[in-house]
């Protein structure tokens, strides 16, 4: 059973209590609710609604409940809109000990004064894990894994005079921060950093703290566990729109005046002043911090007509680097691969880094986080400002496949396989127009898109099902199934392979996970294109061949096992692009190839492990991974 903490508990205790816990000391009122969740509750409840006494007590006491006990139905709602998961105690454990292994060897003094920020804290499980926020189960003091816990678990085995270990737990909170958007969480966390202080106090004392002591931990923790938007830096909702009391020379109307947003303040106690969170980031800041953990969120929900979510955890990757020496977060792992939405440069720039390391990957995600699927696995990294560590590079999970991997790019006529990989047919759209005009407003980006895209054989009539004399044959897709057009050759541009043999793969295939056959059941197999033959972006193309035999050695080559091994270094989603498969070295496939492709596609794969002089080990882990494609 969670063990939540009652407000009404809290205002019986103190009313003074309650409300230094709701205090923001950025806009010196109160925090707000910041969140949809409670506005059916009508006045009072809006997200820009402050939080007072009265709205958690009396009525509304046991409104605000931990993530556990919430309904199913929020927990998927935020999930959905703030890409929110929730972070198991295992994964804090692993995290925080990463960084702990560097810290231990302080003294009590120095450790205690390692100052650490979670960010988009949530219900705080970096700093104090009383319960698990998953389950909500109590967590036994001994237990306990956050970065707090660990100081406060220190000072109790090291210090035996109770003032000593009040002055010291003091200086343990005030070298612990966090911040989290939402009002409801953010009070959540306070209330956990003020329980978890009563739970070592009297663990060690035998008392419960005094409440003067109490409210001095409270004033503490609201100082540095604080509401602010993590990316803008700004405390929510704290720009409204408000009334001037001067009428306007023309009009009889109050005039609306724009307050501005209030840039987040928060605390620097080693000099007892306020100071600006967004100058952290510059490098004459006065303050620091030493450690920056968290599980950021993932994207933003995505607006206007729009159908896809921006990522935004590299942002707070990027931030975290500026405002901390050492840094750990766990987001995403596609960017490791050079996958997913975050902009290339950003991806080259982390992997190229000397200061970043990955401490662990997961390509599974709802092996960490329950019931989530998250496309390309997620991955905890390691920024550490002092200590080249990195860089990254080329990223596999799988310590075979980085030695495979070696042996393959060492290998004196290494080509990759890129170098022969086509994209979709263009039109020719001066010769398309001149007959056809009305397709302008048809066809994408204003009519200047050259590109066979996926709808275009259901959407403009020059397709044919029935072939014609001087025609080019179209392999596309419509109504999730595989189809050929054609169209009058003069209507498509000269492209490197239309004429010649290919391979033709889906573009899209599977879920990126390693040695997948290359099909879907909507698209099917790779399959032999013959000259004459073109293709929407549905598909990408191999070779330009001009035998048969060729192409069917490249199909073959394509369905090997040690092929595909080499593809799941980079192709981690359903993406197949071009990029993809920059690995995956490329062969001779004419009649004087070092390999035999007149063989089966078993022996294909031993020659090739032969080629490349792989392991007995490396040869066991592709045979035991990638599976087998007819």
């Amino acid at each position: 059973m969670a063990i939540d903490i009652s407000e009404e508990q809290l205002a019986l205790e103190s009313t003074d209590l309650l409300k230094i816990l709701l205090k923001d000391r950025t806009t010196k009122k109160n925090i707000v609710w910041a969140t949809h969740s409670y506005e059916l509750l009508r006045k009072g409840f809006a997200p820009s609604d402050r939080i007072t006494p009265s709205r958690v007590t009396g009525t509304y006491a046991n409104l605000i409940q931990p993530r556990s006990e919430k309904s199913k139905y929020e927990q998927k709602d935020r999930t959905k809109i703030r890409a929110e998961v929730f972070t198991p105690t295992w994964l804090v454990e692993k995290q925080n000990g990463y960084v702990e292994a560097e810290l231990e060897a302080l003294d009590l003094e120095d450790y205690i004064q390692v100052r650490w920020l979670e960010i988009t804290c949530g219900e705080a499980p970096y700093m104090v894990t009383r319960y698990d926020t998953v389950t909500g189960e109590e967590i036994p003091l001994s237990e306990r894994v956050g970065f707090l816990d660990r100081k406060l678990q220190r000072i109790s085995r090291e210090v035996s005079d109770e003032a000593t270990f009040y002055e010291l737990v003091k200086k343990a909170y005030r070298a612990s921060y966090g911040y989290e958007y939402q009002g409801d969480s953010l009070l959540l966390a306070r209330e956990n950093l003020l329980a978890t202080f009563e739970d070592y106090y009297l663990a060690k004392t035998g008392n419960q703290p005094r409440l003067e002591q109490k409210k001095e931990i409270a004033t503490i923790i609201s100082y540095n566990v604080f509401q602010m938007d993590g990316l803008n830096k700004i405390s929510p909702y704290s720009a409204k729109q408000e009334q001037s009391q001067q009428l306007s020379l023309f009009s009889d109307e109050l005039e609306v005046q724009e307050v501005e947003e209030s840039k987040t303040q928060i605390k620097d106690w080693k000099k007892n002043k306020m100071i600006g969170f967004e100058g952290l980031s510059s490098e004459e800041s006065e303050m620091k911090f030493d450690v920056v953990i968290g599980n950021p969120p993932y994207q933003e929900e995505a607006q206007g007509t729009s159908t896809s979510d921006d990522p935004v955890y590299h942002l707070f990757i990027d931030e975290a680097s500026k405002i901390s020496d050492k840094s750990i977060l766990i987001t995403p792992a596609r960017f490791l691969f050079n996958a997913g939405k975050t902009p290339k440069s950003w991806n080259k720039k982390i992997l190229s880094s000397k200061n970043y390391k990955v401490c662990y990957y997961k390509q599974n995600s709802s092996e960490v986080f329950v019931g989530t699927d998250i496309k390309g696995g997620v991955a905890i990294t390691y920024y550490d400002a002092q200590k080249m560590q990195g860089p990254i590079g080329t990223f596999t999970h799988f310590k075979e496949l980085n030695s495979i991997l070696k042996k393959v790019e060492n290998n004196f006529d290494f080509r990759s396989i890129m170098e022969i990989i086509y994209t979709q047919s263009k039109f020719d759209l001066e010769k398309l127009y001149k007959d056809y005009p009305n397709y302008k407003s048809l066809i994408g980006s204003n009519g200047k898109d050259k590109r066979l895209r996926k709808p275009i054989l259901g959407r403009l009539d020059i397709f044919s099902e029935e072939e014609t004399e001087d025609c080019f044959k179209i392999l596309g897709r419509l109504n999730n199934e595989r189809v050929y057009r054609y169209i009058p050759k003069k209507y498509i541009a000269p492209h490197e392979n239309l004429l010649k043999y290919k391979v033709l793969v889906p573009a899209a295939n599977g879920s990126g996970a390693i040695g997948e056959v290359l099909s879907t059941p909507l698209v099917g197999t790779p399959l032999v294109g013959t000259p004459l033959v073109g293709f929407t972006d549905t598909f990408i193309s191999f070779g330009a061949f001009d035998t048969e035999n060729e192409a069917k050695a490249m199909l073959k080559y394509i369905k090997s096992k040690f092929a595909r091994a080499m593809l799941g270094i980079l192709k981690i989603t359903q993406d197949n692009t071009k990029d993809k498969w920059k690995y995956v070295p490329l062969q001779d496939f004419t009649v004087n190839s070092d390999i035999d492709w007149t063989q089966s596609v078993a022996d294909i794969d031993r020659q090739l492990y032969q080629k490349y002089d792989l392991s007995p080990e490396e040869i066991a882990f592709i045979e035991t991974h990638v599976r087998e494609m007819d």
